[in-house]
């Protein structure tokens, strides 16, 4: 499953917390409208930002190297650990390099920044004025193995007009030349807004395999991720967990102390390929009970059998939000 399905799952388990959030009488209809907005702002207005167009403007570019076209996606940031190796990756790249009308990218000084790579180019804004944009890729560290080089610290800055804007920060630790045991990344605004995702797993995960490290078959470990408005001080964190006798847990916070555990049993009927699983879970808000979650769901979803996820309040009200149970199916397919 590609990580990109991740955070739409992501948001989904969001929408679940949202939909049963007005189960305590102190909790009115305006409490959870502005709660809906702010979720989806966390995101959206980070990706309006001025580093997010520069990044898109870049990609559209086409830089020489391997594609940062997605470099806030985790996945984009694993898919090329085999094109970033050393020595004949990245550092044939080092020193600057300037965007030439009709001429494209322009190798035009090869021995600074040493040991880095910086891009220079002018941009449009969405007002069409222009921008001197630069891409710095640095404190680039390597794990020497037996038979290839693999990059285990990786720094991006973003700065346009002479201003520090944004920078990533990129990082894995490996256990063999094939195979890491943790990736992270953190993808920070400055002033404004901070995204980090991280996977770590105690099963080997084979760096070359382009599409996740999620294959339920085979992950076994967390994955997190966090992000917070730093103008708003508001912030989500969601983390998932397989362990090894293959039962989930999915929890989801956010800095105004909403909380929510899902839990997703063992395989406990099988039909063919079809498999069901008992879901259980909790919700709770400044640590007082607000809802209890139970059902079933059957993956993979190929319409064969039905799914149910009930919530029952804390005055013993129900609802039916089986229409939620895509969230967890989308980490077991």
């Amino acid at each position: 499953m590609r990580f990109l399905k991740v955070c739409s799952t992501v948001v989904g388990l969001g929408l679940l917390l949202i939909l049963t959030s007005c189960s305590e009488k102190e909790t009115t209809r305006d409490d959870t409208e502005n709660f809906i907005v702010d979720l989806q702002s966390v995101f959206a207005n980070a990706y309006m930002s001025e580093s997010s167009q520069i990044l898109e403007s870049f990609s559209e570019s086409e830089p020489p190297g391997p594609s940062l076209s997605s470099t806030g996606s985790l996945e984009a940031s694993t898919q090329n650990l085999r094109a970033l190796r050393a020595p004949f990756g990245i550092d044939t790249l080092y020193g600057t390099w300037d965007y030439v009308d009709i001429q494209g990218w322009v190798h035009v000084d090869p021995d600074d920044p040493e040991n880095a790579v910086l891009f220079t180019w002018t941009y449009l804004d969405t007002a069409m004025d222009d921008h001197e944009a630069e891409v710095l890729i640095d404190s680039l560290e390597f794990y020497e193995g037996t038979a290839d080089t693999l990059p285990t610290s990786i720094w991006i800055g973003i700065n346009s007009d002479d201003n520090d804007i944004a920078w990533i920060k990129f990082g894995a630790h490996y256990v063999s030349d094939e195979q890491a045991d943790s990736v992270s990344l953190v993808y920070r605004i400055i002033n404004y807004f901070e995204f980090g995702a991280s996977i770590t797993t105690n099963v080997d995960v084979d760096v070359e395999i382009d599409t996740t490290f999620l294959d339920s078959l085979d992950f076994v470990g967390t994955v997190h991720l966090w992000a917070e408005n730093l103008e708003t001080d508001y912030g989500v964190d969601y983390r998932f967990t397989r362990n090894a006798n293959d039962t989930w847990q999915f929890v989801f916070a956010d800095s105004r102390d909403w909380r929510m555990v899902v839990n997703l049993s063992q395989v406990v009927e099988t039909d063919g390929e079809d498999e069901r699983r008992d879901v259980t879970g909790e919700i709770t808000h400044n640590g007082e009970h607000a809802a209890d979650i139970e059902g079933y769901i059957w993956a993979p979803d190929d319409g064969n059998h039905g799914d149910m996820i009930t919530i029952i309040f804390s005055d013993d009200t129900e609802g039916d939000y089986t229409y939620v149970s895509g969230v967890f199916k989308g980490f077991l397919e």
